[in-house]
């Protein structure tokens, strides 16, 4: 049947003069004008990252390099705009503790110096005024020793299987103090619920930031990866998290054996045995972490209870960057959340806790440190790595989020800075031997001097004088196999080294290594670059090599 009615408009459409037809396609182009106008300037505040939208250029800035003045800040916003950068991820809560705003609810830890003069409402303000926007960036889970949280609350610190806290480690061969308490994410009332998120919910409601940006987002895996936590909350809420027994009848002695069916005893775990040893609430906290991280699930089968331990890390991290998103957006929903993470998301869920390629939902930027202290091998190792690695964090997000790519200038001057640390410590060695140890002395000025080999010929192209100072130096240490050298000539040395090492000249760091690391993280199409950090870059004078970089 024909309707009449569809014929009647259409012929009363064919009718219409060729000037409509032209007024409505002119309207169709000015209403889509107008939404790609209105659409949000930021991928940040989009439900997924826009793949032809212009890079995005962030740096990781510290409130030293700001200044304590309004000129100071003034300025360093300038040089941030010479060189195209669009987001300052500036460092409002440290390793320490130290916060570096006027907190009425945490007045306790402002950083000494800084009580007066309120970094991030002058960095914020100034920033907006020239078009770049302010990511606050907070340390979470790491606190000083003498810091307020851990001062005022020692209860809410990790523990490790002898009850001792991070500070009781020490890091590398030489076993040097690890100064850092890491807090407990998963105790509540805790560091987490009573410290760290009222932060973030104060810095939201009373300040004009873009985004809150998590840092040490994640369990102390630089320290021991697979020792913390075992504090009495975690001991007890463990084995509930993966309820290895059941509650209500564990009082009444009830325990369920395996039901061994199958013949491999591990594929019989579905039988609901009892998991937990009836002797658990007997154990001391050393047995009980020895359980959890090297027990089985069915007793005779593999150990694998740490699979839990595990997970239940993965789930403490990911609850509270669940609820740091959630009370952003109850407060402003305009505010971003962003994150610095570890470069592969599968092996830091293992090791500290960080299956970030998860939290599409809560970060609305990915700032993976792909940092060259990250990767083995040489630079050239290292470029080849960072577009590979680049790639497959797009692979792991699904493109969900935008991803900026972090590279930290420092460490790509590995083989710049490796020779001076080396005649540093080989001068420190020098200090404690003896003069009658000519073997030892002999070997370590010969390494002296080879390894200032591999430096001077740089260093007298960049700065003659000084080379020419440091050699007469080094020739004073090292001639006649160190015999000679007096305990005055190697004061003037390290003096001399420490001088150069704090103040390299310009020229030194050569500014096509930096270019050259941005040039491999661009091959793999990341939505954007952030440098950590804005005061290496002034130590190292690449300023203007990050300008060139980021030259639009």
């Amino acid at each position: 049947m024909i309707n009449k009615n569809k014929v009647t408009l259409r012929a009363a459409s064919c009718r219409r003069p060729a000037t409509y037809w032209t007024i409505v396609m002119v309207a169709l182009i000015a209403a889509a004008l107008a939404i790609g106008t209105l659409a949000p300037a930021s991928s940040a505040q989009t439900n997924g990252p826009s793949r032809h939208a212009r890079e995005g250029h962030a740096l990781w800035a510290h409130p030293p390099n700001v200044g304590k003045t309004a000129e100071s800040v003034r300025e360093f916003v300038a040089q941030c705009k010479r060189a195209n950068i669009d987001t300052i991820v500036m460092n409002v809560k440290g390793m320490s503790g130290e916060i570096y705003w006027r907190s009425r609810r945490f007045p306790q830890a402002i950083a000494k110096g800084y009580e007066s003069f309120d970094v991030l409402e002058h960095l914020t303000r100034e920033a907006h005024a020239q078009g770049i926007r302010v990511d606050a960036w907070l340390v979470d889970f790491a606190e000083g020793v003498n810091g307020a949280a851990y001062r005022e609350h020692p209860e809410w610190a990790q523990l490790n299987a002898d009850g001792g806290t991070t500070a009781t480690e020490t890091l590398g061969v030489k076993r040097r103090p690890y100064d850092y308490v890491w807090m407990c994410p998963a105790r509540r009332p805790g560091y987490t619920d009573q410290w760290l998120l009222p932060m973030i919910e104060e810095i939201v409601s009373n300040y004009a930031v873009d985004s809150i940006h998590h840092d040490y987002v994640r369990y102390g895996g630089d320290v021991a990866p697979d020792s913390y936590c075992f504090c009495d909350y975690c001991l007890a809420h463990i084995p509930r998290y993966v309820m290895l027994n059941y509650e209500t009848r564990a009082r009444a002695g009830e325990r369920h054996s395996v039901k061994h069916i199958q013949e491999r005893i591990e594929a019989n775990w579905w039988s609901d045995p009892t998991m937990l040893p009836v002797d658990w609430q007997k154990r001391d906290r050393r047995e009980m972490a020895d359980f959890l991280i090297n027990g089985s699930t069915i007793p005779g089968g593999p150990p694998d209870m740490r699979y839990f331990f595990y997970d239940y890390r993965v789930h403490q991290i990911d609850t509270f960057v669940r609820e740091a998103y959630e009370r952003v957006k109850r407060i402003n929903p305009k505010i971003g959340l962003s994150a610095a993470v570890f470069k592969n998301p599968v092996q830091s869920a293992r090791f500290i806790g960080q299956q970030w390629h998860e939290w599409t939902r809560w970060i609305d930027v990915f700032m993976p440190m792909t940092y060259r202290s990250h990767f083995a091998g040489s630079f050239e190792d290292y470029l080849a790595h960072l577009t590979e690695i680049t790639e497959r964090q797009l692979e792991w997000t699904r493109h969900e989020k935008p991803l900026y790519a972090g590279i930290a200038s420092t460490y790509l001057y590995r083989e710049e800075l490796q020779p001076i640390d080396d005649i540093r410590e080989r001068i420190s060695d020098l200090k404690s031997l003896t003069a009658t140890d000519v073997v030892t002395r002999a070997e370590k000025v010969r390494a002296v001097g080879a390894s200032y080999a591999t430096i001077g010929a740089r260093l007298a192209k960049v700065a003659p004088e000084r080379e020419r100072e440091i050699n007469v130096l080094v020739a004073a240490v090292t001639t006649d196999e160190g015999r000679a050298a007096t305990p005055a000539a190697i004061d003037r040395l390290a003096d001399a080294l420490s001088r150069l090492r704090n103040d390299l000249p310009p020229g030194y760091f050569p500014p096509e290594k930096l270019l050259r690391a941005i040039e491999a993280a661009r091959k793999a199409k990341p939505d954007g670059i952030v440098i950590f950090s804005a005061g290496n870059l002034t130590i190292e004078k690449l300023w203007p090599a990050l300008e060139a970089a980021f030259k639009e």
